[in-house]
């Protein structure tokens, strides 16, 4: 029995190369960008909180890789928000809905029921549980 010749040993090793070296590339560039986090939430870039007619508003875009998701509860800074008391607006809209929408979107989510004064200046830690199970994590600056 014959083992494999030198030039087609060194064929299989260059092709599995460059096949490595692609999905390397790959996740480097996030080319698989839904692989793996599908559904994830995520804030980004700076978060801002301030208070608009005994509202306290924040300010945030969220990145949704996954469908429509709704906020069960929030919690800001201990205090907990029900979900009756939480509003969001996708970008500059004047019409409310009840859920983070899919895409990278900024939101304006108003929490009802909370004083301002619990908030103190900042920074503000923030909490949105989401209906898919997920917790996200938001830091938010106060401003006026």
């Amino acid at each position: 029995m014959r083992g494999l010749s030198g030039a087609v040993t060194a064929l299989i090793l260059v092709v599995a190369s460059v096949v490595i070296a692609l999905i390397v590339v790959g996740f480097a560039f996030n080319l698989f960008g839904s692989f793996g986090s599908a559904g994830a939430v995520s804030p980004v870039g700076p978060a801002y909180i301030y208070n608009s007619s005994n509202v306290v508003t924040l300010n945030v875009t969220i990145d949704n890789r996954g469908p429509n998701v709704s906020i069960t509860s929030a919690t800001i800074n201990g205090q907990t928000i029900s979900p009756s008391n939480i509003l969001v607006y996708i970008g500059g809209s004047s019409k409310s809905v009840n859920y983070i929408p899919a895409g990278q979107n900024p939101l304006k989510i108003q929490f009802k029921g909370i004083s301002f004064n619990t908030i103190g200046s900042g920074p503000v830690n923030i909490q949105l549980v989401l209906a898919n199970g997920q917790t996200i994590y938001i830091t938010a600056s106060v401003t006026t």
